[in-house]
């Protein structure tokens, strides 16, 4: 098996988040690619498999998520680079068929329909949080279920991650993005943390699914770009170390559907292969 190591929404060269794409003919036993997934350590890692449409599986250190846009917009990446796919594609994930575009420099995903869950317990994610909450957590839905959680500053923030789990349990989200927006004559901007100690993620670098649903709750309450829409640039990571960037665009259709496209650079690291042994177990 492949394995290709890349950096999803780089800034340069060692930033945005890590992904690894393993990739071969068939999808070992998903026992061995939890296993696998787990001794790499990152915050996803995607197994693809080939054929007309790809089919990818994504794993992060103690489960397998049914969909997610870091490893999705970094597997559209790499399987371009290998011949797999050209720069329009689909790739099928346990939680459907995903419209992807690639290019040398970057990729980005659909994401259609995604949904509001409800509003999650602002104050006490707050206080899991250390910070202060400014508004509102909705629950929105573009692949996994995330709250939104406005914050006065995100500098301080220091999480008690039992408690965010206990919270994600009984409200059902898996994790939470603190957020604070800046508008300005270049656009809008948010700056953003991302914690999901449910899924085994403490806090992750810079988040796809959760940038395409904090856009969704952001065009909901009434911030546009445009009257038919939302652009949306976030930065996230730079407090862990990996400055990354995320281009967010929200439109809704005639018929009311939702639509929102999450994109950024991706930057390769390195590659080689996974031994046998690890993979037969």
């Amino acid at each position: 098996m492949r394995l290709n190591w890349v950096d999803v929404f780089a800034t340069a060269p060692l930033t945005g988040n890590p992904l690894a794409v393993i990739t071969d003919a068939t999808m070992p036993p998903p026992g061995r690619m939890q296993a696998i997934a787990a001794e790499l350590g990152l915050s996803e890692t995607v197994f693809a498999t080939p054929g007309a449409v790809p089919a990818v599986r994504i794993f992060t250190p103690v489960a397998e998520i049914p969909l997610a846009g870091h490893p999705l917009v970094g597997a559209a990446w790499v399987l371009r680079h290998l011949g797999w796919i050209g720069d329009d594609a689909v790739l099928r994930t346990p939680g459907g068929d995903i419209p992807v575009r690639a290019d040398d420099s970057g990729a980005h995903m659909t994401r259609t329909g995604p949904g509001m869950r409800g509003d999650a317990d602002a104050a006490g994610i707050a206080a899991a949080l250390g910070a202060t909450a400014t508004g509102p957590a909705p629950i929105w839905d573009a692949g996994l279920a995330q709250a939104m959680l406005p914050v006065d500053d995100l500098a301080p923030l220091r999480p008690d991650h039992g408690r965010l789990r206990h919270l994600a349990a009984r409200d059902g989200w898996v994790g939470v993005s603190a957020y604070r927006m800046e508008t300005t004559g270049e656009g809008v901007h948010a700056e953003v943390r991302h914690f999901a100690a449910p899924i085994g993620i403490d806090e992750d670098p810079v988040t796809g699914s959760a940038a395409a649903a904090l856009g969704c709750a952001l065009f909901t309450a009434g911030t546009r770009t445009r009257p038919d829409g939302l652009d949306l640039v976030i930065r996230q990571g730079h407090h862990m170390g990996r400055p990354g960037r995320v281009d967010v665009s929200v439109r809704r259709d005639a018929g009311g559907i939702l639509a929102v496209r999450v994109g950024g650079a991706v930057i390769p690291v390195m590659d080689g292969t996974i031994g046998e042994d690890a993979i037969a177990g």
